[in-house]
């Protein structure tokens, strides 16, 4: 198999160039979705309530805040927790209360 030659596609400068340009994209709606609410406009109530739960930003794709059943998708990449009383958070978040939607 030639070494360009990936999984049976041969793969061209020009093809390569395309990915490359698709990365700045990618890059841009995960920093869209992590700026779905400033942390510093948070009440004090609000930012205790996340402390409390131990909200985070998750490195599981399988355990994160858009996967979750207190989780209502608002705009692309953010959406509203139930157990923040509607609080906005964004879809890769997580929890300790995290529970997967049936």
């Amino acid at each position: 198999m030639a070494a360009s030659d990936i999984h049976g596609r041969h793969w061209s400068r020009r093809s390569a160039l395309g990915l490359i340009a698709c990365v700045p994209l990618g890059l841009t709606s995960v920093a869209q979705a992590a700026e779905c609410v400033d942390p510093a406009s948070l009440s004090a109530a609000q930012k205790s309530m996340r402390k409390s739960l131990g909200f985070r930003t998750s490195n599981d794709a399988t355990k994160r805040c858009g996967l979750c059943a207190f989780f209502t998708a608002a705009p692309p990449g953010c959406g509203k927790c139930a157990l923040l009383s509607g609080g906005i958070v964004p879809a890769e978040g997580v929890c300790d209360s995290w529970a997967k939607k049936s």
